[in-house]
């Protein structure tokens, strides 16, 4: 979605929330919640991430940016990160919140072609911010194991999904996937201090 004028670089957590909560209301097709994930999830999501010096980080569907601002926390000069996200007006908020920071406006499904056009980056970790639970299996399957084939020995893919979709069948679904995909599944959490709370997913390779 596009038209709706973005808050300011130094946006306080609660005017991005109301941002983010309007562009829910208008198109909650598109936006996986109402609420941007807590920095207590943020910090979940990156807990024991490795990154190798020269090492990149992917980050699909950075929305507002959380996971975003504990990324950035954790690169040095000598790392690379770029960021997919589809929707321009979260791609033209990242840019300014974080302009030293490549942000794609592009679909995760487009990323072997991204990753081609920048051969200089060697992904490390992937972070994901997407509703994989929502999206076509398919899809999904195979984006994940693109994403299994480019990490290296020790990278590591994480992803969350809500505490209260533990019912759902495609939350279970999607961990049976992962533990097949992935030659190490693991659970964390839940992460109590979010809205709303959440477990985090991750797929390792060795």
């Amino acid at each position: 979605m596009t038209g709706s004028i973005a808050p300011p670089a130094d946006a306080s957590q609660g005017e991005l929330g109301r941002w983010f909560l309007r562009k829910f209301l208008r198109s909650p097709g598109s936006v996986a919640s109402f609420w941007p994930s807590s920095r207590h999830l943020a910090d979940a999501m990156l807990r024991g991430v490795e990154l190798p010096e020269g090492s990149a980080v992917l980050e699909f569907g950075p929305g507002t940016g959380p996971f975003t601002d504990a990324i950035a926390a954790r690169l040095t000069p000598q790392h690379h990160y770029l960021g997919i996200d589809r929707d321009a007006d979260f791609v033209a908020l990242l840019r300014v919140r974080h302009p030293r920071l490549e942000v794609a406006a592009a679909d995760v499904f487009e990323l072997p072609r991204l990753l081609a056009d920048r051969p200089h980056l060697r992904p490390a970790a992937v972070i994901c911010g997407l509703p994989l639970v929502a999206m076509p299996k398919p899809e999904v399957d195979g984006l994940l194991e693109t994403v299994r084939d480019l990490l290296p020995a020790g990278g590591t893919f994480r992803t969350f999904s809500y505490l209260h979709t533990v019912v759902n069948p495609n939350q279970w679904s999607l961990k049976q996937r992962m533990r097949r995909i992935f030659p190490k599944f693991t659970v964390h959490g839940p992460v109590l201090r979010n809205l709303p709370p959440a477990f985090v997913f991750e797929g390792r390779v060795y």
